[in-house]
């Protein structure tokens, strides 16, 4: 038996299936197929580890597994206890040889360097700083996924106000003053929101403002700063504040 790659899963010293087929002179097939006939034996987390998805993919990289496991869906480590029950399966004098020689060396683990306990502590630490960053991401995106903080409606409608006064020529304008046209300007401020950021229920129906998610904020807040009157909006309020200018009452 070739001195084997030692590769470990949470501190626990497991060996992948062309780990244990070339240790016992057999293919990687008839292991498997060990496995499939005897499944009801093997328990997952006593014999075996099965990895799959982003976590298979980061073991693999991270022990530069190269047996074409990368292509595969599921990659399963072996215990000592899971060794055992494959040596069982073949029944080969080479097999229990080999298993005898893998519990006295391989899975016989001698006490930590100094260097390597301070290696795993690193590798658990960028284990976890990359779940937490996981999370930290998941939970950014679920928060700016929902609609509006009270305080963050408020500050929206206010600065709605604040440009249609401005586009109405100020408090003491004639257009602002005409209830109408105030009117027509704020709520074509907000249906420009609603049409920008799809504001409208199943059924077709307008939404409140309140209702824009938390992640389109500052560009509302941009929208607002760009607002433009549009031509018959605009006509009315040059007439009325025109009359204003004029000193009509």
């Amino acid at each position: 038996m070739n001195e084997l790659k030692v590769i470990e899963y949470r501190n626990i010293r497991v060996l992948t299936t062309l780990q244990i087929a070339e240790a016992y002179e057999a293919d990687t097939k008839a292991i498997s197929k060990n496995f499939s006939r005897n499944r009801e034996r093997y328990v997952e987390g006593k014999h075996f580890i099965c990895l799959e998805g982003d976590e298979k993919r980061e073991f693999i990289n991270r022990h530069q597994i190269d047996d074409g496991s990368k292509n595969a869906g599921k990659i399963y480590l072996w215990t000592e206890k899971g060794a055992f029950l494959h040596a069982k399966s073949l029944n080969t004098d080479k097999a229990w040889e080999v298993y005898d020689r893998l519990v006295d060396t391989y899975f016989s683990k001698k006490p930590l360097t100094q260097l390597e306990i301070l290696q795993q502590s690193v590798e658990v630490l960028n284990r976890h700083e990359k779940e937490i960053k996981l999370i930290d991401d998941r939970m950014d995106k679920l928060e700016y996924d929902i609609p509006l903080y009270g305080s963050e409606a408020d500050e929206l409608s206010g600065h709605v106000k604040r440009k249609g006064v401005k586009v109405l020529g100020g408090k003491q304008s004639e257009a602002y003053k005409d209830r109408e046209i105030r009117s027509k300007v704020y709520r074509d401020i907000y249906d420009q929101i609603r049409r920008e950021f799809n504001l409208y229920d199943g059924s077709g129906r307008a939404m409140s403002y309140k209702a824009l998610k938390r992640k389109y904020l500052a560009d509302a807040h941009e929208l607002i700063d760009c607002y433009q009157a549009p031509t018959y909006l605009a006509e009315l309020i040059e007439s009325a504040n025109a009359q204003m200018n004029l000193g009509v009452a």
